[in-house]
């Protein structure tokens, strides 16, 4: 979390994140339900109020793909029924946090750009005007269903009482974190031979959600699964950054005829290319491993 994100959660009194994994001596289902009910709470406590900052909107989308990756590893005793219905209801709040976000993201990509490029600012300050006011709109539009999506989280806490969790076991989080990781590894495959952007995004997702897993069951590895976190997150980092520059270049496409836009997309997708070989590249060496000598290392009772 970046300073200006924790200096937010601060004011709001939202203090350090929740805790994220599993302890040692809890029953593994009921922890799951636990780590969902917290990064719950702590998605409707960023919503909080009628002036909605962009970090808290972060915060919350970040905390609901938390609550996704904990689902994921429930899913062999929830069930096809209980998996779908809280996944849809996920993807909807999704769905209206997620176009407020990537409107400021264009907004702080585009000013990256033009510092790494070494351009005038204010040769670009048009462009720069446009993508704020669309953002100032889209925030100004979609404030209004913060409400809906604050119902939709209390909900699903409310139901989280009720998740099918009781079997759950050490065995079944190995299998499934062996699941990702190996779908993973399917997907890197893929998008290294391919260069196809949708393959390449499939990818970011899951390393994504491999990422979020290790820190849950992180106290049943080696050494907490540090060296793994690490290298899990800085490839997620430059995943993410590539797609925040993708976003970015695609909206600057539509304006058509611009020759500062046209410059920028050229710049844009130059550093597009290298943050997909360098994500890529730390992505072969994190998956060497075949998936079943990866699991080894983890361990659950």
């Amino acid at each position: 979390m970046t300073t200006r994100c924790r200096e937010a959660g601060k004011r709001k009194g939202i203090g350090k994140k929740p805790r994220l994994w599993i302890r040692r001596r809890e029953a593994t289902g009921e922890a799951l339900r636990t780590l969902a009910t917290l990064q719950l709470d702590a998605a409707l406590t960023e919503l909080r109020g009628k002036n909605v900052s962009p970090d808290a909107v972060h915060n919350a989308r970040t905390y609901i793909k938390k609550i996704r990756s904990l689902i994921q590893l429930g899913a062999p005793t929830m069930g096809s029924a209980w998996r779908d219905r809280l996944r849809k209801k996920l993807r909807e709040a999704a769905a209206v946090l997620g176009p407020m976000r990537d409107s400021d993201v264009r907004v702080q990509s585009l000013d990256e750009v033009i510092r790494k490029a070494g351009l005038p600012a204010v040769r670009f300050d048009p462009i720069r005007r446009r993508l704020s006011d669309e953002s100032g709109k889209r925030r100004s539009k979609d404030r209004r269903q913060i409400p809906r999506v604050e119902r939709i989280l209390r909900e699903i806490r409310k139901t989280g009482p009720e998740w099918p969790l009781e079997k759950m076991d050490g065995k079944k989080i190995i299998r499934r974190v062996r699941r990702t990781y190996r779908r993973g590894r399917i997907a890197l495959n893929l998008c290294s031979s391919s260069g196809n952007s949708v393959d390449f995004h499939l990818w970011r997702k899951l390393v994504k959600q491999l990422w979020y897993q290790l820190r849950i069951t992180s106290r049943f590895w080696p050494d907490h699964a540090l060296n793994w976190i690490r290298d899990t997150d800085l490839i997620g980092e430059l995943a993410g950054k590539e797609r925040d520059y993708t976003l970015l270049s695609k909206r600057l496409i539509r304006l058509h005829n611009d020759p500062c836009s046209d410059l920028l997309v050229n710049r844009i997708n130059k550093i597009i290319i290298i943050l997909r070989k360098k994500s890529i590249s730390n992505g072969l060496r994190f998956y060497e491993e075949r998936p079943k000598d990866f699991v080894k290392k983890l361990s659950i009772p």
